[in-house]
């Protein structure tokens, strides 16, 4: 009895460790990797899970909206600007972050106006789209009396790898910075 006991606590941590390594392996996004789960023969794959399902390729760019104010014939712009600065992750904001919800919805925004076809249905879309990130930004911006349009710019780069080059998306018409 002591023996199998012996065994027994010899044996479970080892299959434990090792579907931990192939579960935490299975999720690397190198898709070599993805040999491990071709070991896992039950319906499904339960055994191996996939947390990809959620992300397959995670968004490795923050969105950012910028803006210049420029004159009445549009001759002279001040520097570009940022509407809204990502805050730097802290531990407590893996269980309390309600300001991710501004972040979150650029992200949805941006998405929308980046990735949808060119129908009927779509154009409204980014019409709207459009109008909400003008209104977010008239909202936010620092009025000067000699400037009274603004310009957005939508723009994409990796927050912590600066040697990367912006990506520079949409630029949008000038809009009125009082109330439309």
């Amino acid at each position: 009895m002591n023996k199998s006991l012996t065994l027994v606590e010899w044996a479970v941590p080892t299959i434990l460790a090792g579907w931990f390594i192939a579960s935490v392996l299975g999720q690397h996004p190198d898709r070599t990797y993805d040999k491990i789960r071709r070991v896992d023969k039950s319906s499904g794959g339960m055994f191996i899970p996939n947390w990809r399902f959620f992300a397959p390729e995670p968004g490795t760019d923050d969105t950012h909206f910028l803006y210049r104010l420029a004159n009445e014939d549009k001759s002279e712009h001040t520097e570009w600007r940022e509407v809204f600065s990502f805050a730097p992750r802290k531990l407590t904001h893996a269980f309390w972050f309600p300001g991710r919800r501004i972040e979150k919805a650029i992200f949805d925004v941006s998405s929308t106006l980046m990735h949808n076809p060119e129908t009927a249905l779509e154009k409204e879309a980014k019409r709207s789209a459009c109008q909400l990130v003008n209104e977010f930004v008239r909202r936010r911006l620092t009025p000067h009396p000699d400037y009274p349009l603004f310009q957005v710019l939508m723009v994409r780069y990796s927050g912590y790898d600066h040697g990367e080059d912006p990506k520079y998306d949409m630029i949008f018409d000038y809009e009125k910075v009082g109330e439309p």
